[in-house]
């Protein structure tokens, strides 16, 4: 196992796919490509903020943690703010620190992050397996708890996708989450109470960062003009799917995760809020797929 610059670049490609890493960075992507054409938004030469790549992984938490602070047990945790404009902290720790190169070969890379405790007083180690295969890409990720006692958890992959003027996102979701002017969640409503996705709807000129419930496990995200589509699909535990959408970019986020934000903090049931506690030694793992296809341009 290597320990990674931010510079480094790991490439690996298979069939009609390439993908492009950055162990250094957060364990994120700089780009992937699909028969030479751009299908996440691709990092900016020497990047040196995950918020600019094409995607990073989310551990042990997915999106906000209430300003940063959730009890748990005997324990009463407080997380300092890590991005920029941001109230409240995001995503764990390992996207903003570097992961190490456990193995690397044409078609595959696996990439490890051990945190020691610190103000997330658990130990805990991750890793990310990136796999081309003729269908696609495959990103799968493993969290395991190193504490002596109980640690929450949850993870989730926070994809950047290109977005064209038509782009249209497909889903089968149940409900919504409906959220607050600081992006925490407030009620659930009927999914459609945002936007029907299951209808395929073009993107919207508002912010849409919310967190659907009921998945499927299935998304499309449709770019006519481009006759191009991506699927996305994820297994249990990511059965959560927050959608970011911010208006006047080129790009959207289908974010497959494992609970809603701020699931530290909510009084519902973990089977609403998705939240996992993991005993001594226990893993919490998920893979999501990415495949992309043509498309008529009336899709």
């Amino acid at each position: 196992m290597t320990e990674s610059s931010a510079a480094e670049v790991l490439s690996i490609a298979h069939g009609e796919y390439a993908l492009e890493i950055l162990p250094g960075l957060g364990g994120a992507l700089a780009g992937m490509r699909f028969r030479g054409r751009e299908v996440l938004r691709r990092a900016p030469p020497g990047a040196a903020e995950p918020l600019s790549s094409a995607g990073f992984p989310l551990v042990p938490f997915a999106n906000r943690i209430a300003n940063g602070r959730f009890r748990f047990g005997p324990r009463q945790v407080q997380l300092a703010r890590n991005a920029p404009g941001q109230l409240h902290p995001l995503h764990g720790q390992s996207w903003r620190a570097p992961w190490a190169v456990e193995s690397h070969d044409a078609r595959q890379a696996v990439l490890a992050f051990e945190y020691a405790p610190g103000e997330w007083p658990w130990p805990y180690r991750a890793q990310q397996v990136f796999t081309l295969r003729e269908s696609g890409l495959e990103v799968r990720l493993t969290l395991e708890n190193r504490a002596s006692e109980p640690m929450p958890a949850g993870i989730g992959w926070h994809p950047y996708f290109r977005r064209t003027p038509l782009t249209r996102l497909r889903a089968e979701v149940a409900g919504v989450w409906l959220a607050d002017e600081q992006c925490l969640p407030s009620s659930l409503a009927p999914a459609r109470r945002i936007v029907d996705w299951s209808r395929g709807e073009r993107l919207p000129e508002k912010l849409i960062d919310h967190c659907y419930t009921g998945w499927s496990g299935r998304a499309d995200i449709v770019m006519p003009e481009e006759q191009l589509c991506v699927r996305i699909e994820a297994g249990e535990p990511l059965r959560w799917l927050h959608v970011y959408v911010p208006p006047g970019e080129s790009f959207l986020c289908v974010e497959p995760v494992s609970h809603m934000p701020d699931a530290l903090n909510r009084a519902e049931s973990p089977a609403v809020s998705g939240l996992r506690v993991l005993p001594p030694g226990g893993t919490l793992a998920g893979a999501v797929t990415l495949a992309v296809s043509c498309e008529p341009s009336d899709a």
